[in-house]
């Protein structure tokens, strides 16, 4: 899709790793900007749990992904 941009991996927690992150974005298609979240599964955690800790007021017109990384590229994101 795009190459993450530098406040995009500085925001994700446990980046650099590859794989299905939990995180808020802002906008949509080719404009979507992520704007925190952390890699499913870590230590241990389970995706309700990891949801559960994220901010709870989030910006206008910001909503909950699953984005897809491998390397420095955001591959997809998937709303629910």
């Amino acid at each position: 899709m795009r190459k993450l941009e530098d406040y995009e991996e500085i925001a994700l927690i446990g980046y650099p790793y590859d794989g299905e992150y939990i995180a808020v974005v802002d906008g949509k298609g080719d404009h979507a900007r992520l704007l925190g979240g952390e890699l499913c599964g870590l230590d241990g955690a389970t995706l309700t749990d990891q949801a559960a800790t994220l901010p709870r007021y989030y910006p206008w017109a910001s909503h909950l992904v699953i984005a897809t990384v491998k390397g420095d590229r955001l591959i997809a994101i998937r709303d629910y």
